[in-house]
């Protein structure tokens, strides 16, 4: 009986202490409600009037657009080897004259990008059998194992045959049906879309074009010197493979002597306050020997091509490549070979230009502080006037 009575109270008791929290949690709901009834409406923030802005309250953050500009460098012995073993210090950059500071040094392949481009017209028909077994050679030697590869040909147009691929059968089929057709020589067009196609790639790539053609412009309707200044702004290099239709019908180009990439793609301008001495001239080397003034005629009118054998050479000699006249199936692989060899033995430097806010043309000069060591870099790059590096922005 006592146990039956614990019990009724046990329960008795739990059933008040529930009543009891009821009645505590409906006052606490209801005070919540009139509280909340009772308090102001919330105010959407002010408008900010453009003509009369809020009060100053001195704390801005930088944010840092710094521009730096990249060059690829190839390096030469007095023989015209490639030089592999050289350090940060010791290379100079020149900015129109200005020293500069290196921000960044690699001597390391990147991935890279490559566009090839072929003239695939009449006149051109005899030379494709050299191209066509060249696609094992490109996947092999050139692009590396995580290179790709798009393919562009021209005539009376330009068509994008291939796009961006690693697959190196791909490219062989592509490669080994190309065939002329038409008499057009759109070249300025092709090179036009090799750059836009190369523009997409991931920044971080090496970027390069090669040009198989005979080096003439009929009809294209982008003008020489936006392509030279389109390359050099976007750090892409141009390698041309060139020839002559007529003088290769009747002569045997495997002949003729292998060309002098030293003497043809690199020239021996002294550095800044530097006595012209044979000592000076000797170990002194910096980017290629071009005629600036024809750049800067082609800010406002066409670059001069007279200065230049062919525009093959001129492309390639103010991006920092080089150009390759002979023809023929040997010896257009041998130049293809050394092109892949350069690509793949290049320093890259890159600055912040210290008078990055000067319009116009900035040239580029590199100088290798080694005993006979020669270079080449791509000549110089443009500022158009853009907004300057670092932009004061005001904190919300």
């Amino acid at each position: 009986m006592n146990r039956k009575l614990r019990s009724y109270s046990c329960r008795a008791a739990s059933l008040a202490l529930l009543m009891v929290l009821a009645c505590q949690a409906s006052a606490v709901k209801a005070w919540a409600q009139d509280a909340t009834a009772k308090a102001p409406a919330a105010q959407p923030a002010p408008k900010q009037d453009a003509n009369n802005p809020a009060p100053d309250d001195g704390t801005f953050t930088i944010q840092s657009n710094v521009h730096y500009v990249t060059t690829p460098v190839t390096v030469f012995d007095s023989s015209g080897n490639f030089v592999y073993d050289l350090e940060k210090e010791e290379f100079k950059v020149y900015d129109n004259g200005e020293l500069q500071d290196i921000k960044q040094f690699d001597s390391e392949m990147r991935k890279l990008s490559l566009v090839i481009v072929v003239e695939t017209n009449d006149t051109t028909q005899p030379f494709l059998e050299s191209v066509h077994p060249l696609g094992s050679l490109f996947s092999d030697a050139v692009m590396g194992p995580q290179g790709e590869v798009a393919l562009i040909t021209y005539s009376d147009h330009v068509d994008r045959v291939l796009d961006f691929t690693s697959n190196g059968d791909k490219l062989d089929s592509t490669l080994r049906a190309l065939h002329g057709r038409g008499g057009g020589m759109h070249l300025d067009d092709a090179l036009a879309m090799a750059l836009s196609m190369l523009d997409h790639r991931p920044k971080e790539d090496r970027k390069v074009a090669i040009i198989f053609s005979d080096g003439y412009n009929i009809g294209s309707q982008t003008r020489r010197s936006e392509i030279v200044k389109r390359a050099m702004n976007s750090d892409i290099t141009l390698y041309g493979l060139g020839f002559s239709p007529v003088k290769g019908l009747w002569e045997k180009p495997v002949n003729d002597p292998a060309p002098d990439l030293v003497a043809e793609s690199v020239g021996r301008p002294m550095g800044p306050n530097q006595a012209a001495t044979p000592t000076n001239q000797e170990s002194t080397w910096d980017s290629a020997d071009i005629p600036i003034m024809s750049i800067l005629l082609g800010l406002g009118e066409e670059a001069k091509k007279p200065l230049f054998k062919s525009s093959l050479q001129y492309f390639a000699r103010y991006s920092g490549g080089t150009y390759f006249q002979k023809w023929g199936k040997d010896t257009v692989q041998q130049a293809l070979n050394r092109i892949a060899t350069e690509i793949h033995s290049q320093y890259e430097l890159a600055y912040s230009p210290s008078n990055s806010t000067q319009v116009g043309f900035h040239k580029i000069e590199v100088d290798v502080r080694r005993p006979g060591a020669k270079v080449r870099a791509r000549s110089g790059w443009f500022y158009q006037g853009e907004p300057a590096r670092g932009v004061l922005v005001k904190d919300k």
